[in-house]
């Protein structure tokens, strides 16, 4: 090979290894076309279910009927999950390893739950690993985190009921609320995370009241009443959380804020990638680089070269 023609290739695996750089950043930091519409399509199915008595609140499902669809839906949202991953996969450029960081923090999270997660008073912290997810790894990597650990820990350590993949779905919204600020540098993103939390806090007991509050109707303000419309449900579901949760909720929200005020920061820089992590070799650089670019390069190099031996 010419001088000329080495000098061309070199300028290609640069760009062949900012293009490998470019898919692992995708999915570190932002996501990539794939996983970006498989996370909108199931948020906003996940979204449609739990608020079926919101935008419908004529037709939402009985107690009956949402125990007999639960397993239907729950499949539904395994088989989501699945192809979120593999898109996932796909965006970073087929790699498997960038799965491993969700892997781990779903295992935490499940040991977090069963261990340093009373189910009283508020005080839980299953909310900071999808949150710190989504804020490091991208909005795909903190639902699926979210959304996979709470299937996974709930049948490790409770009876799976109908409410499973709602409960699974909010997770999974909790992580993506991360993904909001992953574009931010880490000091700002882990000052931006603390309201986050707390806005996760209570935004996920409203949603997680939703479902087992329609079930229930009475004639009080806060009580679920069918065939009113949007804004007015979501009165009464206020009012409602107003009335049972909203110390729970904000207990959950405060407690997941300090527990990233203490220790946030240095597990986002811990989880985002680096440029250190790619592993691309000159030679999978250039397999790929058709003869046709190289002549082009080859061609400017040497017209550069005559170019500056005339201008001395």
């Amino acid at each position: 090979m010419s001088p000329a023609m080495s000098s061309a290739t070199q300028p290609r695996a640069s760009r062949r290894g900012g293009r490998a750089r470019s898919r692992w950043r995708t999915v570190g930091v932002g996501a990539g076309w794939r996983s970006t519409l498989t996370i909108a399509v199931l948020a906003l199915l996940g979204l449609a279910w739990i608020g079926w008595p919101v935008w419908d609140s004529l037709t939402h499902p009985s107690r009956e009927q949402l125990r007999a669809e639960a397993p239907w839906v729950l499949g539904a949202l395994v088989c989501g999950l699945a192809l979120l991953a593999a898109t996932i996969w796909r965006d970073a450029g087929r790699r498997h390893d960038v799965l491993a960081p969700v892997a781990g923090l779903v295992l935490a999270n499940c040991v977090l739950r069963a261990v340093l997660s009373p189910s009283s008073s508020g005080v839980e912290l299953v909310h900071v690993l999808p949150l710190l997810a989504g804020v490091a790894l991208g909005a795909p990597a903190g639902f699926l985190t979210g959304a996979a650990s709470g299937l996974v820990s709930t049948v490790l350590v409770a009876v799976p009921a109908e409410t499973l993949p709602s409960q699974a779905v909010v997770w999974g919204l909790v992580g993506l609320s991360g993904g909001l600020l992953v574009r931010l540098r880490p000091t700002a993103a882990w000052l931006a995370a603390l309201p986050v939390a707390l806005a996760a806090g209570v935004g996920s007991g409203v949603l997680l009241n939703l479902m087992g509050w329609a079930q229930e109707t009475g004639s009080s303000t806060s009580h679920f009443h069918p065939g009113l419309p949007p804004s007015q449900v979501l009165e009464r579901l206020w009012a409602y959380t107003l009335d049972t949760s909203i110390a729970l909720d904000l207990t959950r929200g405060v407690t997941t804020a300090v527990v990233l005020l203490l220790v946030g920061r240095p597990l986002i820089v811990a989880l985002r990638p680096t440029p250190g992590d790619l592993r691309v070799t000159t030679t999978q650089q250039t397999d790929q680089v058709r003869p046709a670019a190289l002549e082009r390069r080859g061609d400017r190099a040497r017209l550069d070269r005559l170019w500056n031996e005339g201008t001395r």
